[in-house]
C-alpha cells in the first residue's frame, strides 16, 4: 500500500457506514455530550463520523492532506446526506484561526506518528479548539491495517499524552476476539484533552 488513498478506494457501503458508527458509539457519545456547534475532524478518511455529526446539526469540517481521500469523503457525504465541509490542509499547520472550533476529533490518526509529532499535532489542535477527543486502536486490536500503527496500552498512551491535561482516558468498543467464546476485549482507546 502506498498511501491513504489506496486504503480508502471506494465510498462506504451502508453496512460499513453504520457498523463503524456503532463500533465507535462510546466515542461519538463523548463528542455529542459536549454539544459542540463547530467541529473539526483531522484526518478525514471516508468522514463517516463527520457525516453523522453534521446530520445532528453541528457545523463540521473534515480536513485531510490527500485530495483523493477527500474525494472518497465527498462521495460518502453525498451518499448519506451529510453537510460537512471538506477541506484540504496540513494537520501540522491547521488553516484556521485560534478558537475556530468547539472540539477537534479524530479516530485512527495519532497511532501513525512519533511522540514528538503527536505533541506537535495536539498543540495545533488545542490552538483551534479547547477540547480534543482522540481515538486509536489499542493493543487488543487484531491487525495492523495500514502497517505502521503503534498498538499501545492505555498506560503507554497516558505517558505519551502526559504533558497535556487529560480529562478522560479509557478503553472502549468491546469485541469478541479471536473466538466468540473468549472474554470480550476492548479494541480502541480514547482520550479527551483540554487546554
Amino acid at each position: 500500500m502506498s498511501g491513504w488513498s489506496d486504503y480508502y478506494p471506494e465510498v462506504e457501503s451502508p453496512d460499513r457506514y453504520l457498523g463503524n458508527l456503532f463500533s465507535h458509539r462510546e466515542f461519538l457519545d463523548e463528542i455529542i455530550r459536549l454539544q459542540p456547534r463547530r467541529v473539526l475532524e483531522v484526518g478525514a478518511g471516508p468522514s463517516g463520523m463527520s457525516v453523522f455529526l453534521s446530520q445532528l446539526g453541528a457545523e463540521v469540517v473534515s480536513l485531510d492532506n490527500d485530495a483523493q481521500v477527500l474525494e472518497v469523503a465527498r462521495r460518502t457525504r453525498d451518499r448519506f446526506g451529510g453537510h460537512n465541509e471538506l477541506k484540504l490542509g496540513d494537520a501540522f499547520q491547521l488553516p484556521f484561526p485560534d478558537n475556530s472550533f468547539d472540539v477537534v476529533f479524530h479516530q485512527g490518526l495519532l497511532e501513525h506518528f512519533s511522540d514528538a509529532d503527536i505533541h506537535r499535532l495536539l498543540s495545533e489542535q488545542l490552538r483551534v479548539a479547547p477540547v480534543v477527543l482522540m481515538s486509536v486502536p489499542n493493543h487488543n486490536y487484531p491487525r495492523l491495517d495500514f502497517g505502521n500503527e503503534r498498538l499501545m496500552h492505555a498506560t503507554q498512551w497516558e505517558r505519551v499524552l502526559s504533558p497535556r491535561r487529560v480529562a478522560l482516558s479509557q478503553y472502549y468498543s468491546k469485541k469478541f476476539f479471536p473466538r466468540w467464546y473468549l472474554v470480550r476485549s476492548p479494541i480502541h482507546y480514547m482520550a479527551k484533552l483540554t487546554r
